[in-house]
């Protein structure tokens, strides 16, 4: 606008001129150009692209995003007494699981007809999740109510080893990208670590992945172990695995593939929340911020007390955490998961000042049986 009133006769500039509102057209346009040269710029390499503009870059190096993957599993279906006759489960028999914590269910729906023969009890067919992603990787015995019903049939459950294929979510931009950067690790000669690596993490379903090439098993041998959806592997996921890197691996490389060792903690904790914070909300939000942090620990990874503390730290409402046990950081080895079982919670509440046993605020963590306010001199406060 200054420029405008140097180089031209126009003066008025206020909002109702007819040259202001042109010159703010003008300046929209020049704003829009710089802001798609910026996104171009942003977009335009691997290492900040998201979104699409990922997807096309990475299709530059011959890889595209893994997608969504529906979960496979087996369900038992039973009667209380030997079958009296043949009884026909259909193809299209609807299942679904408990709720879950968030009041949520899941269908599962059987993909090919199977038959109950006469005088037997229970019969096992392969089911599928309605939907694609990893909220479908229930537990066992937790896919219990029959939504289709089926004459004769009285019960339905998931027993162990129920699990065929674990479903998962897309292939995130993060997941995208760090696979897309591992892949020129796989066009040399021979079998690096990273390649090993890279390609276990090309097949759907696995979110993570060690390699043991310290000639595990004897000479020659290399071990990659890989991290399913649901913490554990099943068969065929292994397998897919497997079948992918041998296509790819030099010739005299002897491949295994291996599911990781498990190793589950129970964590006990002491809550200190403000006395505004309702219990039974800081509990429900501390165990989702503690499984939230359980879910992103890799291959490898022990547990960091200072990384769990700032985890539930963040929760609204909090005061002070401490972690009770376990009391020092614990490590695993490379082939090995840690999971966190069981979470205990004690919670104390944090008074205000004169609720607590001295005026000066110390003891602010302390919970008290009764609330007392103590006598306090007034002539001994002023202002400065």
């Amino acid at each position: 606008m200054s420029a405008l009133v140097e180089r031209t006769p126009f003066t008025n500039l206020n909002p109702s001129a007819a040259i202001r509102g042109l010159l703010e057209v003008i300046a929209k346009v020049v704003s829009d150009l710089y802001g798609l040269v910026k996104t171009v710029m942003q977009q335009s390499f691997i290492q900040t692209a998201t979104g699409n503009w990922l997807d096309m870059k990475v299709r530059e190096i011959g890889i595209t995003r893994k997608p969504a993957i529906k979960t496979k599993v087996y369900l038992t279906f039973s009667c209380n007494e030997s079958a009296a006759q043949n009884i026909t489960i259909p193809a299209g028999t609807i299942c679904k699981s408990q709720k879950d914590s968030n009041g949520i269910d899941y269908r599962f729906i059987t993909v090919g007809e199977t038959v109950l023969e006469e005088g037997k009890t229970t019969v096992i067919v392969e089911a599928e999740a309605e939907q694609p992603g990893k909220a479908w990787n229930v537990g066992q015995d937790t896919i219990t109510r029959m939504v289709t019903r089926v004459t004769g049939i009285n019960e339905v459950t998931n027993a162990e080893g129920y699990l065929i294929k674990e479903g998962s979510d897309p292939e995130s931009d993060e997941q995208l990208r760090q696979r897309a950067i591992g892949v020129w690790e796989t066009l040399g000669l021979g079998g690096t670590r990273e390649a090993y690596r890279t390609w276990a993490l090309s097949v759907p379903g696995v979110i993570a992945a060690s390699v043991l090439d310290d000639f595990p098993f004897g000479p020659g041998t290399v071990g990659v172990v890989i991290l399913g959806e649901n913490g554990v592997p099943s068969a065929e996921l292994i397998n897919e695995v497997y079948q992918y890197i041998k296509a790819r691996k030099p010739l005299t490389a002897d491949i295994r593939v291996l599911s990781p060792e498990i190793v589950t903690i129970n964590i006990d904790l002491e809550v200190t929340r403000f006395a505004s914070a309702s219990q039974d909300t800081i509990e429900n939000d501390v165990i989702n911020a503690i499984t939230e942090y359980s879910s992103r620990l890799q291959l490898g990874e022990g547990l960091i007390i200072a990384r769990l503390i700032d985890a539930v730290m963040n929760v609204d409402g909090i005061y002070n955490v401490k972690i009770v046990s376990p009391v020092n950081d614990i490590s695993v080895g490379v082939d090995h998961f840690l999971m966190i079982d069981n979470t205990n919670i004690t919670h104390r509440v944090k008074g205000r000042s004169y609720q607590d046993g001295s005026i000066d605020g110390s003891g602010g963590d302390e919970s008290v049986a009764t609330a007392e306010i103590l006598d306090v001199n007034k002539e001994t406060f002023s202002i400065e």
